[in-house]
């Protein structure tokens, strides 16, 4: 399937062509050579251009086969004129640069290697065919001296038209990918764990006007998907684009142009969108509506184990900038210039921010694959909730709020300590988040018959209804999110924890007064209970 712009560009160039052998004719008409086979000779000139304009037309079914086929059109034609026009000594032996220039304009080096050969392959015949007298040497077959003479210079034009169109097409990508820069990290096309080719998943980047600017996987049967493709190109036609690039989070079934179903799954965010596509095999296509739901959801784990691969390389230099930030914090190779002073403080508190990125998109996808293991102890949660208060102050000071806990006694879960952590540090990162300057976020623990309730409360933006149950699903961020960056994991990583103890999350929000997290897990029997002072620690 041919990227739009690239047929837009070609066929404007084929119909130049024909319109310069238009003017040959013309001329011809008007002088006094009028030899019946020149007209002849210009009907079999037309052929390409006429060929470039249907084949690079609307039509998807020819668009299948048009790089093959025009660039064999222009090659067959260039060996006929050859033949014709005074073999090697010819001037349309230009002719043999278009095929190839037409093939690097249809973004494949294959076939335009192919017709260089084929080229330098057919002069060199001409040149043996003309020593022993088969061919003429330098003279033209009758009636075709003077319309050999002004093709030539139709066939440079045509020459540079397609330098001049391949060098400006790459300006274009250029300047989308400046206008749409690619994100270091969650850019699929830029990952540094590559998709197998043979894996049956695609993943795409995808401006918001629909422009495909990276792409890394199977090409699911279309190679020429890359950069500056646009979405509706790839799509048949029964599948309208913004079916895939709606907002927020997506997941269903869509059919390709070379008609292979697929499964897709797509996530919005700042300046784009991800969308990642996966292959669905012929033999379930009469597969009821429950097994799209499967797919959906399948598209969602391959992507979620997809970032955990990831996250794994990113924890050693994260680690790795969050200890040096710590260091230079403490001062232990000497005091910092004065004004470099708050930049290890800001290092050190991003790292840790987007290290719990990185473990969330670890532990979703171990609780996904049932491979995370609890190790219930009796911990407790207030003091944890005064351990997150003092890792997170930096950022709640940045943000302009205050971070308070409301329970002054200790209250024992029986709970994993690493899962308590990280519940605690989701829910009041999100709250700072989504919080105004000047308000206060509040963490509260208790008992509730045989429940230890954790609960984080803010004065922020709030959620309707609809984002709720949508921020408890992996990478989804509510409408209300109003910009806020973020990879839509932690809410969902909260209730896999809450689940895997046999606990439950709720969310109470209002839209424009704030929302309160709870999250219930097993309370601690007494007599499991043993001072430790330094639990949280």
């Amino acid at each position: 399937m041919l990227p739009q712009k690239q047929r837009q560009r070609l066929r404007i160039i084929h119909l130049g062509w024909l319109a310069m052998v238009v003017a040959v004719a013309c001329s011809i008409l008007v002088s006094r050579e009028r030899e019946a086979l020149s007209f002849a000779w210009l009907g079999l000139a037309a052929l390409p251009g006429f060929a470039g304009y249907l084949l690079l037309g609307p039509d998807r079914l020819l668009n299948q086969f048009a790089p093959s086929f025009l660039v064999i059109t222009w090659t067959v034609f260039a060996a006929f004129a050859l033949a014709l026009s005074g073999a090697a000594m010819s001037p349309l032996a230009v002719l043999f640069v278009v095929a190839p220039l037409v093939a690097l304009n249809l973004e494949n080096s294959g076939m335009a290697a192919e017709a260089s050969i084929f080229g330098a392959g057919a002069y060199f015949v001409a040149i043996l065919l003309s020593e022993i007298g088969i061919l003429p040497m330098g003279e033209a077959v009758t009636g075709f001296s003077s319309v050999a003479r002004l093709l030539a210079f139709a066939a440079l034009v045509t020459c540079a038209l397609l330098v001049w169109y391949l060098a400006h097409g790459r300006e274009q990508n250029a300047a989308a990918e400046e206008q749409y820069p690619l994100a270091e990290i969650s850019h699929p096309a830029k990952a540094t764990i590559p998709v197998p080719a043979d894996s049956g998943v695609l993943l795409l980047d995808v401006t918001p006007d629909g422009m495909i600017r990276g792409a890394d996987g199977d090409r699911l049967g279309m190679p020429s998907i890359g950069a500056g493709t646009l979405l509706r190109d790839i799509l048949d036609a029964s599948t309208p684009p913004s079916k895939l690039l709606g907002t927020p989070t997506m997941a269903g079934e869509a059919k390709l142009a070379n008609g292979r179903k697929i499964a897709f799954c797509s996530t919005p965010y700042e300046g784009g969108i991800h969308l990642m596509l996966i292959d669905r095999p012929a033999q379930e296509d009469n597969k009821s509506s429950v097994d799209a739901e499967a797919h959906a959801r399948d598209a969602v784990r391959q992507r979620t184990a997809f970032f955990a691969s990831m996250g794994h390389d990113l924890k050693t230099p994260l680690n790795a900038i969050i200890g040096y930030a710590d260091m230079m914090r403490h001062g232990v190779r000497g005091p910092l210039p004065e004004a470099y002073q708050d930049y290890p403080a800001i290092i050190h508190d991003s790292g840790q921010e987007l290290l719990l990125m990185v473990e969330d998109m670890l532990d979703l996808a171990k609780a996904d694959a049932e491979r995370y293991r609890l190790e219930p102890e009796p911990v407790d949660l207030s003091a944890f909730a005064h351990s997150v208060i003092r890792q997170l102050e930096n950022q709640a000071e940045r943000a302009g709020v205050k971070l308070r806990l409301k329970a002054d006694e200790e209250v024992w879960a029986q709970a994993d300590a690493r899962a308590v952590r990280q519940i605690w540090q989701n829910l009041v990162s999100n709250a700072i988040k989504y919080s105004d300057s000047g308000s206060a976020v509040v963490l509260d623990a208790e008992i509730s018959g045989n429940a230890a309730i954790l609960s984080v409360t803010d004065k922020g933006a709030g959620m309707s209804e609809e984002d709720v149950s949508l921020a408890l699903e992996p990478f989804a961020q509510g409408g209300n999110a109003r910009g806020v960056k973020g990879t839509g994991l932690g809410l969902a990583v909260v209730k896999r924890f809450a689940e895997l103890h046999g606990g439950q999350i709720e969310i109470r929000s209002t839209l424009g007064k704030g929302t309160r997290v709870s999250v219930t897990l097993p309370r601690a029997h007494d007599a499991d209970i043993e001072p430790m002072d330094d639990a949280a620690q």
